[in-house]
């Protein structure tokens, strides 16, 4: 006798998303091999190139840094989870190695990036309407579609790729200074997020970014002594202390920049909301910040850094 069948596998739409993050694996931490590992793969998803000049005639390096600040507050806005926004990088710079694009289409390269990195590294991946939105709708659903999968094949499917987030946790749960103060490990997420902005980083090696970003968090906080962290960060990622020392300085560089301009740039608001509004067209050329439902805020025409830099002390 026959019976139907019910086979249809319906979504459960959860109210909340659940953001809580996975404890540490302790298997994981206790086997030297993982890292091992990381720094053995590490160099086969390095963009390949420096591309500015080469490959891309019509790109220059502050269109890229504006893209990658537009996706970092994207993933900020929509909470993303910590490992997404590296990955997304390294695909958006591995892809403009090998395939020339006009300025015209860097968004929505970007979008193809944030779509295709939180599709691996997040339980709720970004949706295409999402990520059309935030472009206030210059970008179609359809072309974010159509060029993940130029960017799948550009990539030859290798969507995998070690990045600097991946050493973090890797480093922090293995050495004693490690849980010395909570906010090591935030602030070691934020220093890599804003270094993954610049262009002087694409083609640094991950486990060196990360180190540099460790120990610039680690003086900041007054974490253990400069000489422990320093011996700690060398014997894991075998790197050399003047390499990291190296990093260490540029990192703090670029991020008192990013303070200084955006202190400035709140200075010029605040007199702007003094003077009624006088001073708005001195404004009209910065990117406006574009809400999940489309809509610009006149309000935040400057995007701000989304992983608040002001909260890192040097």
């Amino acid at each position: 006798m026959a019976h139907n069948m019910d086979l249809v596998c319906k979504e459960i739409i959860y109210d909340e998303v659940d953001s809580r993050y996975a404890e540490p694996d302790p298997t994981m931490v206790a086997d030297i091999r993982v890292i091992h590992n990381l720094l053995s793969l590490e160099r086969l998803t390095i963009p390949a190139c420096n591309y500015f000049g080469s490959i891309q005639q019509d790109i220059k390096p502050n269109m890229r840094k504006i893209v990658a600040t537009w996706m970092l507050e994207v993933c900020d806005e929509q909470k993303c989870e910590e490992q997404t926004f590296p990955l997304a990088i390294n695909f958006f710079d591995r892809f403009l190695c090998v395939c020339p694009i006009d300025r015209y289409h860097l968004q929505l390269l970007g979008c193809c990036a944030l779509l295709l990195a939180s599709k691996i590294r997040q339980c709720h991946p970004l949706t295409v309407d999402v990520l059309s939105a935030y472009t206030d709708h210059a970008v179609s659903p359809e072309q974010i579609r159509s060029w993940e999968l130029l960017m799948i094949s550009k990539l030859e499917w290798n969507i995998t790729a070690v990045t600097a987030f991946d050493f973090v946790d890797q480093i922090l749960e293995r050495v004693k200074w490690g849980s010395d103060d909570s906010r090591l490990r935030e602030h070691s997420h934020t220093l890599i997020h804003v270094c993954s902005t610049e262009t002087i980083f694409m083609q640094l090696e991950p486990s060196l970014l990360a180190a540099g970003c460790i120990a610039s968090a680690s003086r900041g906080l007054n974490v253990s002594s400069k000489l422990a962290v320093g011996y700690d960060l060398c014997r894991f990622t075998l790197h050399d202390l003047t390499k990291i020392d190296f990093v260490v300085k540029v990192v703090e560089e670029i991020v008192a920049k990013e303070i200084s301009e955006k202190q400035i740039q709140q200075q010029q608001q605040q007199m702007c909301a003094a003077t009624n509004g006088s001073c708005k067209d001195q404004y009209q050329q910065a990117p406006q910040k574009v809400s999940s439902s489309g809509a610009t805020n006149p309000k935040e025409q400057q995007p701000e850094t989304p992983t608040d830099v002001q909260f890192i002390y040097f």
